[in-house]
């Protein structure tokens, strides 16, 4: 018999590793989803990966015994839209732009989260924060130079990037609310709630315009399905024992991940400009890793 007691325990003992691990796992996803032919549509991967999410996390609930429905139902529905809304301009973004540049746009979500956390949960952000946050928003403006995209050969459409920050702000009201929802709901329960949303409201979809993947395709769909949820795990446990605020600038940590991968399977170009660009985001990350004492 699994314990997930004791599994969850030490998950939480690896405190700002578990944002690390996050990023990671996330990252694998996008080169998951970027080998998959473009023939399967966007909604048609996400509806998997919701699935594949669902089954997984309604099992551990079993697990543990708990409501599956949870306290806060319209917050935790709202995260489910979100979060829904997010992986779809995040899917299309990481399919019509090189992996490297559709992650970086992506982690422009922190600078959101630091606004949206200030309003909605009152966080105070401290000195550590905004420094690394400055850090890490200047490294990514180096990397979306208009300049530095022409040095590297990419064009990328206006609308495409539309849809990708639009992801980017989709994902920060998502993690502003998985903080708010930390303090009250069992992790699994708000890791449910996402792929239950993208189920329900994707299945007629994806029925009506039915697309049947190869098994080639069904290998890349599982990908998605298995390290989205590890990445949800690692990253909801995360935010639970952070501030949303600190716990954003850790997860630039992906930008590093996702360029590493364009390099290695899509043959990306990185130059100078980029190398300079992620080193300042993984500077602002080391910064928010770094003790900050408090006053209780």
């Amino acid at each position: 018999m699994i314990n997930i007691t004791t599994l969850e325990k030490k998950i939480n003992s690896l405190n700002k590793y578990n944002l690390i691990f996050a990023s990671f796992f996330f990252s694998l996803m996008t080169l998951c989803v970027k080998n998959i032919d473009k023939r399967i549509p966007i909604y048609e991967l996400v509806f998997f990966r919701s699935l594949l999410s669902l089954i997984i996390t309604f099992f551990i609930i079993h697990l543990k015994n708990i409501n599956p429905w949870g306290k806060n139902r319209k917050l935790l529905i709202l995260r489910g839209v979100l979060g829904t809304l997010a992986l779809v301009c995040i899917f299309y973004a990481i399919r019509n732009m090189p992996l490297s540049i559709s992650t970086v746009i992506q982690y422009t979500y922190p600078i959101f989260i630091s606004i949206f956390a200030g309003i909605f949960i009152n966080e105070k952000i401290t000195r550590n924060i905004i420094f690394a946050l400055i850090i890490g928003w200047v490294g990514i403006l180096v990397i979306l130079n208009p300049i530095q995209l022409s040095n590297i050969n990419v064009e990328i459409e206006n609308f495409s990037i539309t849809i990708a920050f639009l992801g980017a702000i989709c994902t920060a009201l998502a993690y502003v609310t998985v903080k708010k929802l930390s303090f009250t709901e069992d992790v699994y329960v708000i890791i449910e709630y996402f792929p239950l949303v993208s189920f329900i409201t994707l299945l007629p979809i994806v029925l009506m315009n039915w697309v049947s993947p190869s098994w080639n395709e069904i290998v890349w769909i599982i990908g998605i399905g298995l390290f989205t949820q590890l990445g949800q795990t690692f990253l909801t446990i995360g935010l639970k024992n952070l501030p949303a605020s600190e716990a954003s600038t850790i997860n630039y940590l992906q930008v590093l991940f996702g360029s590493i991968w364009g390099i290695l399977f899509f043959r990306e170009i990185i130059n100078m400009n980029f190398l300079f660009g992620a080193s300042l985001v993984l500077l602002g990350t080391i910064i928010s890793t770094t003790k900050i004492n408090k006053k209780a």
